[in-house]
Order: structure tokens, then C-alpha cells, then sequence
């Protein structure tokens, strides 16, 4: 898969919306929310008003986002339209200056949420891997990493290998499950990992995990 993106202003960047292959297209916008608020703002207002048009079982991880305490945020958009969301996130409780990719991943209910493909690795999801990768290293991160709850083990390797193959990065993946977030009786805080190394570091990532 081509990579194409484009830095249209300074820590933003820019991928056009796939023609074809993509049954959730979008123009993808990944920024840092300090140099450009009037973008984390209007996700902002976004995520405020999802309680009153969505159901998603995992709503409550959407609604209320504040994107101006995220170091990297990603908006996708069909014209001026809002279809979707991710955020790069750190916390203590991670390896450190390791940086979770696609957090918070948000497609919108009437715009871009189908019910069932079978696409392993869309282009536009592609491009927000890629761009968060981009700023991810600007930030001078070591890792970047992606989580995924145990039950999608089969895809979640599958759209692995397909990331490693297609984009600028490899990755590894690993079942675990591990434990991403500090509550452990939360089953959903289980999960399987997969990473990738930004630059040469004497950081050890997968020792850090706590694994059942």
C-alpha cells in the first residue's frame, strides 16, 4: 500500500480519502493538539454531543474527551463532516516513552460504522497508523503499541502482519493477555499488544507487562 501523506502545516498531517478498497473512507487529519486547537476544540464539541446520537456498547470511552490532554490526536472527516477519531495516549503505567496508538478509536454511528467486511487493513485506518508513527517520532518516543481485547486475537494478528508488510514499520504481536490498564478484576483490561520500535534504544518493551 502507497504511503500518502502530506505535512499541509506544521505537526499536521494530511492523507486524502482512499477511491476505492476503503468501506470506511475518510480524509485523515493527525495533529498535536497545543499547535492546533481550533481542531482538538471541534472534537471537543464532537464527543459532547455523541450521548445524544449513539448507542455503542463502549460509549462511555467516547463521550466527554477532552483532546487537548492528548499528545497526538487524529480526526477523520468527509468534507467538513467529523466521521471518526483516534489518539496517540501515555500514561505512567506504560513502558516508558512508549505511546499507545489508535486509543480511543471512534468510527461515527451514521456516517462510518458498518456492520460486517472483511477488510483486514483499510487505507484510511493505514494512513492514521502512519501519521501518528510520523508524530510519534517527532515527540521522540522509543515504542509505539496498539492493544486489542484477547476475542480478536485472529484479526488483530492478521491486521498486524498486513501493518508490518504494508507500512514503514515492523511489528511484533504477542496473545499475552496483558494487563494495559491499572484494574486488574477488569476483564477488558486484558488484552493482547502488539509494538513497534520508533528508535535505537536500550528500552526493554515487553518486559515491562504484566501477563496472566
Amino acid at each position: 500500500m502507497l504511503v500518502n501523506i502530506v505535512e499541509i502545516d506544521h505537526n499536521l498531517y494530511f492523507s486524502p480519502m482512499a477511491k476505492s478498497n476503503d468501506t470506511r473512507p475518510a480524509d485523515i487529519y493527525t495533529f498535536i493538539p497545543d499547535e492546533h486547537p481550533r481542531l482538538a476544540n471541534e472534537l471537543n464539541e464532537y464527543s459532547k454531543n455523541l450521548k445524544y446520537r449513539d448507542d455503542h456498547r463502549l460509549l462511555e470511552n467516547y463521550i466527554d474527551i477532552d483532546f487537548t490532554e492528548f499528545p497526538i490526536v487524529s480526526v477523520w472527516k468527509r468534507g467538513e463532516k467529523i466521521v471518526g477519531f483516534s489518539t496517540g495516549y501515555t500514561r505512567d503505567f506504560y513502558p516508558n516513552n512508549s505511546i499507545r496508538l489508535l486509543n480511543r478509536f471512534y468510527h461515527d454511528k451514521d456516517n462510518s460504522r458498518v456492520q460486517f467486511t472483511r477488510e483486514v487493513l483499510r487505507p484510511s485506518t493505514f494512513h492514521c497508523i502512519q501519521q501518528q508513527i510520523l508524530l510519534a517520532q517527532k515527540l521522540n518516543f522509543d515504542h509505539a503499541f496498539i492493544s486489542s481485547e484477547p476475542r480478536t486475537n485472529k484479526f488483530f494478528k492478521q491486521f498486524i502482519n498486513s501493518l508490518s508488510n504494508k507500512g514503514t514499520h515492523s511489528w511484533s504481536f504477542k496473545e499475552g493477555p496483558f494487563l494495559v490498564t491499572p484494574s486488574y478484576d477488569n476483564p477488558k483490561a486484558w488484552q493482547s499488544i502488539a509494538a513497534t520500535q520508533l528508535k535505537n534504544t536500550e528500552q526493554k518493551f515487553w518486559q515491562h507487562w504484566r501477563i496472566v
